[in-house]
């Protein structure tokens, strides 16, 4: 079902925002502009011959090797990779139509959280368009599993995610968090947990030209029986997931509905996002 809640947003003022990208190691740039209402978030990427608009959507997405890449099936190097931080950040801002200029094919990663994004949108401030926010509210169970990991949507009445996180090794474990909207305050309590790795995988990953761009200074990096760098938070690994969560959801836009998560990754996100786009176009047709 979908329900019409205050008006859409955008931003005020252009952002640019520079840094290393994560996996390519390279200096990377995006701008965030200010986009028309209805327009949703849009990506394009400044250093081809031709602007391919990319827009986030289930569809789009092309890749999912340790993060969320969207990009062009027609185009193969039309695509942009590591966007889900960034997009949690934008949903965390209350933006909904946005353009973003990207210099390469990935975003820089920052901290490796989603604050430095989220802080810079809320200093540009917002604009408010004439339009409406639709926002698609499920009215079923909506299901994915693979193995011991699933994902699933429940009706609810506002936006809420609970994240059971389950890993063999004694530095995370098992823990849980809840994250609600409209009662926990996302700058503060999700926006800021960063992304982790393990001191173990690092060779492994280079090898196959992953996380190049990998540093103290933008992930946790986990050793045998303790962090390299100190957490923000005891449980920063599950909150962080939960970042995960928001951003790949993000693709279909503003939803309502209670997703409750163990041990699931983008695979498994992404799968949830596309039969939830399902529903929303069986409710426009």
């Amino acid at each position: 079902m979908y329900i019409e809640k205050e008006k859409q947003k955008t931003l005020k003022k252009e952002i640019l925002i520079e840094g290393i990208a994560l996996h390519s190691g390279k200096e990377a740039a995006i701008r965030l502009k200010a986009a028309p209402a209805d327009t949703g978030i849009i990506f394009y990427r400044s250093d081809l011959d031709k602007k391919i608009k990319l827009k986030a959507e289930p569809g789009s997405v092309v890749n999912l090797v340790r993060n969320t890449t969207i990009g062009s099936r027609e185009i193969k190097e039309a695509k942009v990779s590591t966007v889900e931080h960034l997009m949690a950040a934008i949903w965390g801002s209350g933006i909904d139509n946005l353009e973003i200029e990207v210099s390469g094919p990935e975003i820089p990663v920052v901290d490796g959280s989603a604050y430095p994004y989220y802080q810079r949108i809320l200093e540009s401030g917002l604009k408010e368009q004439q339009q409406q926010r639709i926002v698609f509210k499920v009215e079923s169970p909506i299901y994915v599993r693979q193995d011991d990991a699933y994902i699933t949507i429940l009706p609810y009445p506002g936006f809420k995610i609970s994240y059971t996180l389950d890993y063999q090794h004694p530095v995370i474990g098992s823990s849980y968090f809840e994250f609600d909207a409209e009662k926990i305050d996302f700058g503060e309590e999700i926006a800021k947990a960063r992304t982790f790795g393990f001191a173990e995988e690092v060779e492994r990953l280079h090898e196959q030209g992953l996380a190049l761009g990998g540093s103290l200074e933008n992930a946790v990096l986990i050793e045998n029986n303790q962090t390299v760098n100190p957490l923000r938070f005891e449980n920063e690994f599950v909150r962080h997931k939960i970042l995960d969560v928001i951003g790949d959801m993000f693709l279909n836009g503003r939803i309502m509905g209670h997703i409750i998560a163990i041990k699931s990754g983008h695979r498994l996100h992404v799968k949830l996002a596309e039969k939830i786009r399902a529903k929303m176009i069986e409710e426009e047709n």
